[in-house]
């Protein structure tokens, strides 16, 4: 595991991890979600990542959204004040060359590209650029959130009414020491900061259905999809219409619910591990 603060040229400085187990056989390309700091916690998960499919795993934090705090470049944002998210993707595709340049992973022949939450609408936007970088192998999207066309005050709503379901999945990580532990030491980490005016061009991307139209205008070989069954930031009724669309393509791939879980299922490591396996090729 190894940690790297990115300065590309021109551009704000961003952290990132990349896990690389033993004998890679391909990349795994991570997009996190909203407000999602690099530290001990999302150490564990790369690492796991990494071991159960060795893959090699490559994660940056988010653009406007670091411990460096600095924001979202003027002409970024006023596309994302429309609900785009191309030329954000665009940028965060910047800095994942860079991260995967400075850790010296090759080209990959065999690529995968998992998103979670906000994460899912910077790595649907991202698919025709990476398309370029080596055959996709697979698309994996936990709690897409742009699938539903609401206004910023419901996203809200539904953010806080996930939020509330925070403990349910919390409580999952009882008796994994090491996991509590990882939890315990994020918690005496700095956080990720970011400003009002990225927080409402943020909302605008996540209360569209963005993800829908770029889903739609790509190829795509396999796409496995997950949803918290108590999810209000995943709506059923979209998340079901997604699954549909995708089938009446013929795109294989799992359509998972977890039951008793919410948005935050991705805070549950045993739920990760889970994931894991049922998503993606483990052990490459």
């Amino acid at each position: 595991m190894r940690q790297h603060t990115l300065r590309p040229s021109g551009l704000a400085p961003l952290d990132a991890l990349i896990a690389t187990p033993p004998d890679p056989v391909g990349v795994l390309l991570y997009f996190p979600g909203f407000n999602t700091p690099l530290g001990p916690w999302e150490i564990a998960k790369c690492a796991h990542l990494a071991d159960a499919t060795s893959l090699t795993v490559v994660l940056t934090e988010i653009p406007g959204m670091s411990r460096f705090a600095d924001p979202i470049p003027k002409a970024v944002r006023k596309d994302m004040l429309t609900g785009r998210a191309e030329s954000w993707a665009e940028l965060h595709l910047a800095y994942i060359d860079a991260a995967m340049r400075v850790g010296e992973v090759g080209n990959p022949e065999y690529l995968q590209v998992l998103g979670y939450s906000t994460g899912c609408s910077l790595a649907v936007a991202s698919l025709p650029e990476l398309a370029g970088w080596g055959p996709i192998e697979g698309l994996n999207l936990v709690e897409p959130v742009a699938i539903s066309q609401r206004n910023v005050a419901s996203l809200q709503a539904h953010n806080l009414a996930d939020w509330g379901r925070m403990g349910s999945a919390l409580a999952t990580n009882r008796g994994h020491d090491w996991v509590m532990s990882a939890r315990r030491r994020q918690r005496r980490e700095p956080s990720v900061k970011y400003s009002a005016v990225d927080l409402v061009a943020i909302g605008q991307v996540l209360s569209s259905q963005g993800l829908l139209a770029g889903i739609d205008a790509v190829d795509i070989a396999r796409c496995s999809l997950v949803r918290g069954a108590r999810s209000s930031l995943c709506r059923r009724p979209d998340y079901d219409l997604l699954d549909e669309s995708l089938g009446s393509r013929g795109v294989p791939g799992p359509t998972i619910t977890v039951q008793g879980m919410g948005h935050q299922l991705w805070h549950s490591f045993p739920i990760v591990v889970q994931l894991t396996r049922a998503m993606l090729p483990v052990g490459g």
